[in-house]
Formats: structure tokens, C-alpha cells, sequence
């Protein structure tokens, strides 16, 4: 049975807590978190290659603070960090395959976030890939005018591009103040926290704490 994307985000954010409050030299904490994310991967119905390819992006990041306790002769601690880091990003991940970016938005709003990045964000994921057809659709009509590849070309088909979204989001916006919007997007089906999310969200908590403040 699927959670509630409130409860998710809670234990992740939970997680993450703990995880960040480990300090270098706590290496049998640090393993015993590390285990909560392999098993979630484990049982999930997501691409795990991809996902643990994914987590390593952020090692190069991860690598700067690494480099300092290299510099000063601890490789323990500058593993620590680098472990630290990537598995970290492997929860993030796993959450964010197994919700979608709406659910997500919608837990972050019943959980107090502003609305003013709410109403932003899910508006970018909407019209993120009609701006992109927009784009497509301009370089198109360039290269048929006989227009070769060049930084001003480039730089001004931006410029056009930025101009046509302003247009197009005045229009928009002037349409949804037309339709009576105040502010919050209308919702299809509320969410329903159900007996189980309890359990869930209590167990799930008890064990990040065991895990992070038993040893």
C-alpha cells in the first residue's frame, strides 16, 4: 500500500536530519542509516542502476570537503563525508522516483510550505516543455530563413524566447484572474491520511531515532 506523500516526506526529511547530525567518527551510525535507503531500493520497483549511477553526481561536489581531511592525513574522515553525501542523495532520489513531482508539492503545501513557491514551481512544470516547443519552433523557422549557428543568433533567439514567455504568462494569468484563481491551484482529489500513514510515520521515526541515538 502506497503511503501518503506527507508521511514520505516526513520520514525523509527525518532521515536526512539524522543523517546530517552524524559527526566524522561515528562509522557504526553512519553504516546503520546507510542500510534504511539499500533496503527501500531493494524492494522498490525503481531503476536501481540508474539510481545509483544518479546518487555519484554529487561525489565530485562532495569531493572539495573530502579534500581537506585528505590534505590533513585523515582518509577516514574524508570517506565519512564522501559516504555520507552520496547516500543522502540516493534517499532524496528514491522519494522523488517513487512520488511524483506534484505529490511532492502537494505534501510540502499541507505541511506549511509557502504558497508562493508552490503556485511557481508546479506552473514551471506545466509550461517548462511548452516553452521548450516554443524554442524548438523558433530555431526551426531560424534555419529555414538560412540562419547558421552563431552566439548572436543564439543570443537573440533568447531574447525573443524571454519576450514571448512574458506574453504568453500575462495571458495566462489574465485568463485564471478571469476564471476567479485566488491564489491556489484546484486539486482533483484531497489527501486522505489514513491509519496505516500513522503506523507507518511512527515506525518509520523510531527507527531513524534508533538507529541515530542508540549507540
Amino acid at each position: 500500500m502506497k503511503l501518503d506523500s506527507r508521511c514520505s516526506l516526513i520520514l525523509l526529511l527525518a532521515y536526512l536530519v539524522a543523517l546530517s547530525s552524524i559527526h566524522p567518527g561515528h562509522n557504526l551510525r553512519l553504516a546503520l542509516l546507510c542500510v534504511l535507503p539499500l533496503m527501500l531500493l531493494l524492494f522498490s520497483p525503481v531503476a536501481k542502476g540508474e539510481v545509483l549511477a544518479q546518487a555519484a553526481y554529487v561525489l565530485p561536489f562532495s569531493f572539495a570537503i573530502a579534500a581537506v581531511a585528505l590534505i590533513r592525513g585523515n582518509t577516514a574522515q574524508a570517506v565519512f563525508f564522501l559516504l555520507r553525501s552520496y547516500i543522502s542523495i540516493l534517499a532524496v532520489l528514491i522519494v522523488t522516483r517513487l512520488l511524483s513531482t506534484l505529490e511532492l508539492l502537494r505534501a510540502m503545501e499541507a505541511l506549511g510550505a509557502p504558497r508562493f513557491l508552490i503556485v511557481v514551481t508546479e506552473f514551471l512544470i506545466r509550461y517548462l516543455e511548452v516553452l521548450r516547443r516554443e524554442a524548438d519552433l523558433m530555431r526551426l523557422a531560424a534555419l529555414c530563413r538560412g540562419a547558421a549557428h552563431s552566439k548572436l543568433i543564439a543570443s537573440a533567439s533568447l531574447g525573443m524566447l524571454f519576450v514571448r514567455s512574458l506574453e504568453r504568462s500575462t495571458a495566462i494569468h489574465n485568463s485564471m484572474l478571469a476564471r476567479g484563481f485566488n491564489g491556489r491551484l484546484p486539486r482533483m482529489s484531497p489527501l486522505a491520511w489514513r491509519l496505516s500513514d500513522t503506523g507507518a510515520l511512527m515506525l518509520g521515526l523510531a527507527v531513524i531515532a534508533g538507529m541515530r541515538w542508540s549507540l
